[in-house]
């Protein structure tokens, strides 16, 4: 029996395309076109879940993992050589669009009626003050308890490290087949939460490739009405 609900972060509660698209918007001498956008997020994202861990090992400062993600995400562009000054403007006016993140549609009122029937959590990769900063602005605290938001930065644990799961599984008290996980990242969540013994709901809405066939979610949703629709069914499930 299902006893918690815990998500991810970044493009799994809110649309993180969009505020790289006003980042680059404000900071960029030229407008790109939509495949252009989508390509530079992908890059972008790809290299924020697959680098973090250089973050987490200081290998890299966070302004110096920050600028090399720009480089990474503009690459296959001609454009001229990203200096680290534009690659701040960029930061700064990134962090800034952050500001205005609001829940997809629709999740706030499921996230309301979860949190009346189970734990509700958060367990993100990322910085601790950026990521707190993205759930203060999108009001988690209306639903998840301070003690349910593990954050890697804090823990010294990063996805898709099974632990990072198994900690917070013995943190609420229920056992690993009691918690569903939902994500949209194949690799850092799907994987991560499965080889910890959860349940796993891979949000797809970018329609990325599986990237493992040892790995298969237990649902697989494409579309934030979709999401809100299966985690219905769960409250629905347990008040019949």
């Amino acid at each position: 029996m299902i006893k918690a609900i815990i998500f991810d972060v970044d493009d799994t509660l809110y649309d993180q395309k969009s505020p790289v698209e006003t980042a680059l918007a404000q900071t960029l001498d030229h407008a790109l076109s939509a495949s252009e956008l989508a390509v530079i997020f992908n890059r972008f994202r790809d290299f924020t879940d697959h680098t973090y861990h250089q973050v987490m090992t200081h290998e890299l400062t966070l302004k110096a993992w920050q600028t090399a993600r720009l480089r990474h995400a503009l690459a296959l562009l001609n454009l001229p050589t990203i200096s680290t000054d534009w690659a701040i403007q960029f930061e700064m006016a990134y962090q800034q669009a952050l500001k205005k993140i609001q829940l997809f549609s629709g999740l706030s009122t499921t996230l309301a009626k979860l949190s009346h029937h189970f734990q509700i959590g958060i367990i993100t990769n990322g910085p601790t003050e950026i990521q707190r900063q993205k759930l203060h602005q999108l009001q988690i605290e209306r639903y998840v308890h301070a003690d349910n938001i593990f954050i890697a930065e804090t823990l010294g644990i990063a996805k898709p490290d099974p632990s990072i799961f198994t900690t917070w599984a013995h943190q609420a008290g229920i056992r690993a087949n009691q918690a569903v996980y939902v994500g949209d990242n194949a690799t850092l969540d799907m994987s991560g939460a499965k080889h910890a013994g959860w349940q796993t709901f891979w949000f797809n809405h970018r329609q990325a490739l599986a990237t493992s066939s040892t790995v298969i979610p237990d649902q697989t949703i494409e579309t934030p009405d979709e999401l809100s629709d299966l985690l219905m069914a769960l409250v629905q499930a347990v008040t019949i």
